[in-house]
């Protein structure tokens, strides 16, 4: 009869039947909404420092503006970051923020998807409901948090890399494989470290169809070029020869970092990174790592396989960064706690419904950690940094974070627009001195590596003012002018 609503029977049971045949789709989902609303209330609210992102202002600026950040250019995070900056909330570095989070809770619903496809217990119903666990225990390790909510790369490369790993795992065709791994060497060349576990994992003559896939999911490096025609002040490198392209997307100014930690280094850092990894994966997760070792060695060969792998992976990805010579190489490990928290798997199905626990310890101690202080206070100090700086002067800045915070202030939020910012350890390449000519074209001595000479040439029309940041909540901000009377 009409109206009659038992008619919508047949379309509700349609309706059931498709969410239960697609219920791994809804865990994976689960997770990754979960997730992001715990990352949520947890972003920074505006620029900052904290969680080694110190880069922040430098590929928020590159990303609005079109340009291109440090090696390897990072076109991949440039696009998705110009569309986030078209979102209608302030300040602009909260819009990276969010990409961040999105990228992180992602990633994390990835692995809850990838979990379910190491098939260790015989209960389908069970290994999907329990696969959420290693999802969540990936998100909510201080690590991978720490990135969610700030401006940086590593979020977008755990998205990357665990997209990679939920095609490889997923038996999904090779160029697909390939081109997984292809784009996430375009969130962070350490991708390189995968292709092994790749080949081992793939049939020697799917390798050419994998290979192919590769270079076509790399190909955001060929856009390099165009993004140097756009006239954005953060310009690294000449991409525009084939000389210069390559100096860039294979990161050779960082080259000289790799396993070049001094002797003396070692153990402090040793140290340092035991107590901060014994915070990961819920604490109780590394002992959990021989149960799932011991289980996987009673199971499927395959699975086996695949586990052992997947654990020295991650494993080298530790020494990499370990012996890695930066003070923030601790980042460069991301990728591994996303593989452990897989290796996690067969120790979390072991505990059944206790497993549960685990992603609810980590959350918690997380949470109880935050103080909600933003300790560098970037937007204060460069205000009294931009503020009284005489007008039309030149500030020249000694170090990245310095720089690049300036860049966000000035040329993202259009603050003191008649300055000139320069960095002096930049001055040193012919490129910067080139693009800092194309945007000032008044500036004088930019031929040759002389900032004295710069200095000299530039300070009759220009105040030159010397500027630093604060180092840290008990440091002060800096900013000493000299200036010839200008005619």
């Amino acid at each position: 009869m009409p109206g009659d609503w038992s008619s919508h029977w047949p379309r509700r049971n349609c309706m059931r039947s498709w969410l239960w045949q697609h219920r791994s789709i809804l865990y994976s989902l689960g997770t990754a909404v979960f997730a992001f609303l715990i990352y949520l209330p947890t972003l920074a609210p505006d620029l900052t420092w904290q969680a080694n992102s110190g880069d922040g202002g430098e590929l928020i600026t590159a990303a609005v503006t079109l340009g291109i950040p440090h090696p390897p250019g990072y076109p991949t995070y440039i696009l998705l970051g110009k569309l986030f900056s078209l979102l209608p909330f302030e300040p602009v570095a909260y819009r990276f923020h969010l990409l961040s989070a999105l990228c992180a809770a992602m990633a994390a619903g990835l692995v809850t998807s990838t979990a379910q496809k190491l098939k260790v217990v015989s209960d389908a119903q069970a290994a999907l409901s329990l696969s959420t666990i290693p999802g969540l225990i990936f998100a909510f390790s201080p690590l991978v948090w720490d990135q969610a909510v700030v401006a940086e790369v590593y979020s977008l490369n755990l998205l990357a890399v665990a997209a990679f790993l939920w095609a490889l795992l997923g038996k999904w065709p090779p160029f697909i494989i390939g081109f997984c791994l292809g784009l996430s060497l375009t969130t962070h060349l350490t991708s390189l470290f995968l292709w092994p576990l790749t080949l081992a994992l793939t049939p020697a003559k799917k390798w050419g169809t994998l290979t192919i896939g590769a270079l076509t999911g790399a190909s955001p490096f060929l856009l390099l070029p165009a993004l140097a025609r756009q006239g954005s002040p953060v310009l690294w490198g000449n991409p525009n020869t084939l000389a210069g392209w390559w100096w860039l997307v294979s990161g050779q100014i960082y080259q000289a970092n790799q396993f070049a930690l001094p002797f003396a280094k070692l153990w402090p850092r040793l140290l340092i990174w035991v107590g901060t990894f014994a915070q990961q994966l819920a604490i109780f997760g590394w002992p959990l790592l021989l149960l799932a070792g011991q289980k996987v060695q009673n199971g499927r060969s395959l699975t086996r396989r695949i586990w052992w792998r997947l654990l020295g992976t991650a494993v080298f990805y530790l020494i990499y960064a370990l012996l890695y010579n930066t003070e923030d190489a601790i980042v460069l490990t991301l990728p591994a706690l996303l593989m452990f928290s897989l290796c996690l798997t067969p120790a979390v199905y072991s505990l059944k419904r206790w497993g549960v626990f685990l992603p609810g310890t980590a959350l918690l101690l997380h949470l109880l950690s935050q103080n909600g202080a933003n300790i560098h206070n970037i937007r204060q100090q460069a205000e009294q940094i931009l503020e009284p700086a005489p007008p039309g002067a030149i500030l020249i800045t000694s170090g990245d974070p310095d720089i690049f915070s300036l860049w966000y202030f000035h040329h993202v939020e259009g603050q003191r627009p008649d300055i000139i910012l320069v960095d002096d350890k930049l001055f040193a390449f012919d490129w910067y001195r080139h693009n800092l000519g194309q945007q000032h074209s008044t500036l004088r001595a930019l031929d040759e590596d002389n900032l004295t000479l710069f200095e000299a040439a530039n300070k009759p029309q220009h105040a030159i003012c010397q500027v630093h940041f604060a180092s840290g909540p008990s440091g002060k901000v800096a900013i000493d002018c000299l200036q010839d009377s200008i005619e």
